[in-house]
């Protein structure tokens, strides 16, 4: 990256195979991704579930904890519940009526400090649940794809060559108004923002889902889509430093028609907590 923070450009173009509640889904493991990638997390979302919920089992039995087993659980569930409230808010904004034009995860002490920002461009359109159309993709094969295309990449891989501490995951959704009117679903999980300016040192990465092909998603039998498009299409993944595009991703700003919300929730990152060489979890699965 060079210091003007020129957006580094992630096209995938599967927004004509999505249904809403597959772009929620694709979302929320995407999220996931980037907290444990980045290292906010220092396990993966899953491992981080099974061993804060083992450890609230064993809080039923009166056994004396150590001061670091008690801090580190209060982090590690924190965490966790703040992760989880932002991503089921996620999915609820993406499965409404108006799907959010963007999502951003921004990383950093503050929103205006921010040290990384992942921009998530969301497809205009998205099918119905109940389309059963065969021509859009399970959401097992797309997730599939996406990530195993995301882990592999080069490029991307020296976007993540640098460690980033752990800090605080702040989310923002992008809406356009309609009628003059706000349309987000939830007031208590995402409340309204006039935005910021994202500091010229902040590393910007732009993930583009949409699709280019809008008059094929107007009717849930009747698009050309598919097969292993997808496929194709993850396989020519290319990604840039697009100087042109600056200005277009350097802010988070609020306008006449455009609004954005920030989640009400804030994951702040913690490091693992090791005791004579092993990470002390594993003494609360043993438990």
């Amino acid at each position: 990256m060079n210091s003007s923070n020129s957006p580094v450009m992630v096209n995938l173009e599967i927004g004509d195979q999505l249904t809403s509640i597959s772009c929620g889904h694709v979302m929320v493991e995407l999220i996931k991704f980037i907290a444990y990638q980045r290292l906010q997390i220092p396990y993966s979302y899953q491992w981080l579930k099974q061993v804060v919920n083992k450890k609230k089992l064993c809080e039923e039995e009166p056994l004396k904890e150590s001061f670091q087993s008690e801090r580190h659980f209060r982090a590690a569930s924190n965490a966790l519940e703040n992760l989880d409230f932002i991503l089921k808010s996620i999915q609820k904004e993406i499965s409404g009526p108006s799907i959010p034009e963007e999502v951003c995860i921004a990383l950093g002490a503050t929103p205006v400090t921010c040290k990384e920002v992942y921009r998530v461009l969301l497809p205009v359109v998205c099918h119905k649940p109940q389309c059963h159309s065969t021509l859009i993709a399970n959401d097992q094969k797309i997730q599939r794809n996406v990530f195993r295309t995301l882990v592999t990449s080069e490029k991307l891989s020296q976007v993540f060559f640098n460690q980033l501490s752990p800090t605080n995951l702040y989310v923002f959704i992008k809406k356009k108004l309609l009628n003059n009117q706000d349309n987000i679903l939830d007031n208590d999980n995402f409340v309204f923002s006039s935005g910021c300016r994202i500091p010229r040192s902040c590393k910007i990465i732009v993930i583009d889902l949409r699709t280019k092909k809008l008059d094929n998603v107007a009717c849930c039998n009747d698009f050309t889509i598919f097969g292993e498009v997808i496929s194709q299409n993850l396989e020519n993944l290319c990604l840039e430093e697009s100087s042109e595009r600056e200005d277009k991703y350097n802010e988070i700003e609020s306008t006449d028609d455009i609004r954005w919300y920030q989640s009400s929730y804030i994951m702040k990152g913690f490091k693992d907590c090791v005791v004579n060489g092993s990470s002390i979890t594993n003494s609360w699965l043993n438990s």
